[in-house]
């Protein structure tokens, strides 16, 4: 999504045939089948799923089913189709790599986890994959997440004890987080902070939309962000960004309230309307630059991380460099302002 049709390096359009396979928890147990395939899986919508079942390339217990099935807990669902995987970067580099964990540099085009169409161009099953490949017989599971175009550093647990003390850490707000950020405008200030509660943008048409609300909104979760100004060029500025809390998209959220999107942002730097028509080409197998994008992903990196060792308890830092092409928009207007402004 958002890079042309030619494919940059390392960049791999698939399609062959793909079969899913889910265990259905207490949650879904007792509704349709459906249902669950609707809202587990929403890249197709609840019509399409109807059809898919009727010409039987769903199974419940290795049966073919009708859509209104009630399933039960630990009925295992498995989906059966040619699926075309979108474009993915696949250029994933290993930062550090020891006995209980591995750290790497996400490109940013490249989802976390399995999302809508992307099943096997994510990281996690390229780094099972690769990891396998070595001869690493355990299991891999990230210890956090980034948006599919946000590239930069994550940490992946090569155990369950590293698991789950990389999670606690997450979770308690321990890990030291620092993101470097190209947004539109000239920040002046050279240094800010975004505090403040995010809930769901109800002025929105696009329901997984959220901005900067008051404490009493329903579902509104607490969110600060402090930015620093790294450089400022004629029209967009490179900004540190530090995030207190880890909400959800709250960088992009906290910099687009404060009139600064980042730049490339199609969810919270554009209308609804030109987000829903970039949604629309996507989905239509199109994933050419729309005439709007000034870049085919926003620009945002996660440039360095500190934990504690999920062993020794002792401090680790870990940094990953600006990719290539936030360092070439980033000279580019370099160039542009020096033009204007020798100095």
């Amino acid at each position: 999504m958002g890079y042309n049709a030619s494919f940059a390096k390392g960049e791999h359009p698939m399609t062959e045939k793909t079969t899913l396979s889910s265990k259905i928890s207490s949650r879904f147990a007792g509704r349709s089948l459906m249902d669950f395939l609707s809202e587990r899986f929403k890249y197709r919508t609840p019509e399409e799923w109807e059809q898919i079942i009727r010409i039987g390339k769903v199974t419940v217990n290795s049966r073919e089913i009708k859509p209104d099935h009630l399933l039960k807990i630990y009925d295992i669902v498995v989906y059966s189709d040619f699926h075309r995987e979108p474009p993915a970067d696949l250029n994933i580099q290993f930062i550090h790599e020891e006995e209980t964990f591995i750290v790497v540099n996400k490109p940013g085009n490249l989802p976390s986890h399995a999302d809508g169409n992307y099943i096997k161009n994510t990281l996690i099953n390229r780094l099972r994959e690769r990891m396998t490949g070595s001869g690493f017989s355990g299991t891999i599971h990230l210890a956090h997440r980034l948006d599919r175009e946000t590239s930069g550093i994550i940490i992946a647990a090569k155990t369950n004890i590293a698991h789950r003390s990389l999670l606690r850490q997450f979770e308690a707000g321990e890990v030291a987080k620092e993101y470097i950020a190209v947004v539109r405008g000239v920040v002046r200030d050279p240094s800010f902070e975004v505090k403040g509660y995010l809930a769901r943008d109800k002025d929105s048409c696009i329901s997984i939309k959220k901005k900067v609300v008051t404490e009493n909104v329903e579902g509104a979760k607490y969110a600060a962000t402090s930015f620093e100004v790294m450089e400022r060029f004629a029209s967009s500025t490179v900004v540190r960004c530090m995030p207190v809390t880890g909400r959800t998209n709250q960088i992009r959220i906290h910099l687009a309230h404060v009139g600064h999107p980042l730049v490339g942002d199609k969810l919270y730097g554009r209308t609804d309307n030109e987000f829903l028509e970039f949604i629309r080409n996507v989905k239509d197998g199109n994933y050419e630059p729309l005439p709007w994008m000034e870049v085919p992903r926003h620009l945002l990196h996660a440039s360095r991380l500190e934990i504690r060792h999920p062993i020794s308890n002792e401090l680790a830092v870990f940094e990953a460099p600006i990719p290539e092409d936030m360092k070439l928009f980033i000279c580019k207007n370099s160039r542009i302002i020096k033009e204007h402004f020798p100095y």
